[in-house]
């Protein structure tokens, strides 16, 4: 392939030259002798005069593709609803009769015999490289060239490191190797942004790879390090892998990197982003090196190897609890090896795909076995579970932004945010019955108002200890929310039932499965299923706002996971309805329960 390249630049240095191709002899008027002596050095500007007029462009542009995709003079070239000036050129070069109208239909043969027996004395590719100033590449062409180019970025990239951090971790460079071949999850995202920006892809990989590496490096002192000028001051903040740590000698499927629980000091994102490329946000999750590292992450987590002595099911199963619970990790197999929801999904379809680097040449189309990432509501909907990611490998998230409204009557203040620092660090979750969540800040807050003018009237010195809390998510819940419900239910002196309420629209209904499918033996819906909603839609005498066509569709392949009606009972109808415009019935309820808080406390003093 490399040789019909280089024959293709000959050939354009030829035509520069005024000389032909071999074997154009017999053409009209002209012999060797008088091309080899320069002649018709003017052919080529000839031919762009002649083949630049007005109804050429179509015609030649399909036999240009016919021509790629077959690599040589074969078969037809068609030109749809020919044009009078298209008719009348090609009639012209051709010596056919064609009319306007129809479909001209052009064999590549008799196209390149009348090309070399013209004035011009031209093979197709030749003439396309007169006009374009470009090879004529065909399809293998292509191919081959793009898979070298492909193959080139990865190698820039790894002496890039190689270089300025002095060791590439096996792990990282295996995870490149993988990743080149389009066997590691990110690949498409990757070979996407390469194909419509080279350089950007660079960099971001090349960023994406020195964080790992970063993060791989071993501590000060052992013999295979990263260059001691640059550890000193990278040191303190990375804590660095054990000396003894066995793992740098395995690959991408039996190491990943360090964690708190290796005794490591976490990092946080943006300090590792700023000392690995000098930009702290360079490794967000919403540019392309941050979604490369965090993919490279979540499957070095998922291979993760088991201490030693550890049984390796229950260290895989206990990774998986880490991970999350929301379909990141969906089972372990026989072998004990974690495996993806998704990945089991394509696996068990036996799904394939045709690589980009598929060849003709070849016989048969290599396999594209590249891992699709996850879909964004397995592992978005569930904020704690990428936050698990991240930890695993010994990076620490932003615990102080994330953020949680509580509202519990009988405390001092009564309400409270909380950040998730603050609920990983309290030694125990106040006190409280049953929970009522809701997602809309407005609700939240009237309420809130509510309870306030309730307590005003004496109602906070007969309400119970173990009363209801109320909570805001405000929209999606944050790992900050599903922190503390995780407390309540697993460690609350007295949990009872989480009580959800939403919009119903798209988000709602999403947000609500996030939460129903994490909490299922607290979880009940709170005037959030299909009677709800159809009794709200009925109560309403405004129009108010309708699912788009794409919104209905959704509603038709999802589903709430308490109510298996509530989907296509909203997509029949076709009305949103809002939280706000339910606040009337939120307030009854939440009026209910504290008054049962109080009617229990005067109960149990008799």
């Amino acid at each position: 392939m490399q040789d019909r390249c280089l024959q293709i630049v000959r050939c354009i240095t030829r035509l520069d030259r005024g000389q032909a191709g071999d074997g154009m002899n017999g053409f009209q008027g002209f012999n060797r002798e008088d091309r080899t002596n320069g002649l018709r050095a003017d052919r080529g500007e000839r031919a762009k005069a002649y083949f630049s007029r007005p109804g050429f462009e179509r015609p030649l542009q399909a036999v240009w593709d016919r021509y790629a995709s077959f690599g040589k003079a074969r078969g037809n070239a068609v030109v749809r609803n020919a044009t009078p000036e298209e008719c009348e050129m090609v009639n012209s070069f051709m010596g056919w009769n064609v009319k306007p109208g129809g479909d001209i239909r052009l064999p590549l043969a008799a196209f390149e015999r009348e090309l070399l027996e013209s004035a011009f004395a031209m093979t197709i590719e030749e003439l396309h490289a007169v006009l374009t100033g470009e090879p004529l590449l065909t399809k293998s062409d292509r191919q081959q060239l793009d898979r070298q180019e492909w193959e080139e970025l990865f190698r820039i990239v790894k002496g890039k490191l190689e270089r300025e951090e002095g060791l590439l971790h096996p792990v990282v460079a295996d995870w490149l190797e993988q990743l080149k071949a389009g066997k590691a999850d990110g690949y498409r995202m990757l070979r996407e942004l390469w194909r419509q920006y080279a350089q950007d892809a660079e960099r971001e990989l090349a960023n994406a790879a020195a964080a790992w590496n970063l993060l791989l490096a071993r501590h000060l002192g052992s013999e295979q390090r990263l260059e001691e000028s640059s550890m000193q001051s990278i040191e303190p903040l990375l804590g660095g892998l054990r000396s003894d740590d066995s793992r740098l000698d395995g690959s991408l499927d039996r190491s990943g990197p360090a964690s708190p629980s290796d005794g490591l000091h976490p990092i946080r994102l943006p300090v590792l982003a700023a000392l690995a490329t000098g930009n702290p946000h360079a490794l967000d999750r919403n540019v392309p090196a941050g979604r490369l590292l965090f993919q490279a992450l979540r499957v070095s987590a998922r291979r993760a190897v088991p201490e030693p002595g550890q049984d390796q099911e229950s260290e895989v199963r206990c990774r998986a609890d880490r991970i999350g619970q929301m379909g990141l990790i969906s089972q372990v197999d026989r072998t004990g090896q974690a495996v993806n929801a998704a990945d089991s999904a394509e696996a068990a379809a036996g799904s394939d795909s045709d690589s980009d680097f598929e060849s003709e040449s070849a016989g048969t189309p290599e396999r594209d076995s590249s891992i699709e990432e996850p879909e964004a509501s397995a592992i978005e909907a569930d904020s704690l579970a990428s936050r698990e990611i991240y930890r695993v490998a010994g990076i620490a998230d932003d615990d102080i932004s994330t953020l949680v409204h509580v509202f519990i009557p009988w405390e001092s203040g009564g309400l409270s945010i909380l950040s998730l620092r603050q609920i990983e660090r309290m030694k125990q979750v106040p006190f409280a019955g049953d929970l009522y969540v809701v997602e809309n800040p407005a609700v939240f807050s009237t309420l809130i108002d509510m309870t306030e003018r309730w307590l005003e009237k004496g109602g906070a010195f007969r309400l119970s200890v173990d009363g209801p809390a109320l909570l805001c998510t405000s929209g999606p819940a944050s790992a900050a929310a599903l922190r503390l419900l995780d407390r309540y239910v697993q460690e609350g002196p007295r949990c009872g039932t989480l009580y959800y309420s939403g919009d119903f629209d798209v988000k709602g209904i999403e947000i609500g499965n996030v939460l129903a499918a994490r909490y299922r033996g607290q979880f009940r819906p709170w005037r959030f299923d299909s009677q709800s909603y159809a009794a709200g839609s009925r109560s309403s005498n405004r129009e108010g706002v309708r699912f788009s066509d794409e919104e209905r569709n959704r509603l038709k392949q999802m589903g709430a996971v308490w109510d298996d009606s509530l989907c296509r009972a909203m997509s029949g109808i076709g009305r949103k309805l809002f939280q706000e415009e339910q606040i009337a019935f939120y307030m009854e309820d939440w009026m209910c329960a504290l008054e049962h808080a109080v009617a229990g406390v005067s109960d149990s003093s008799k």
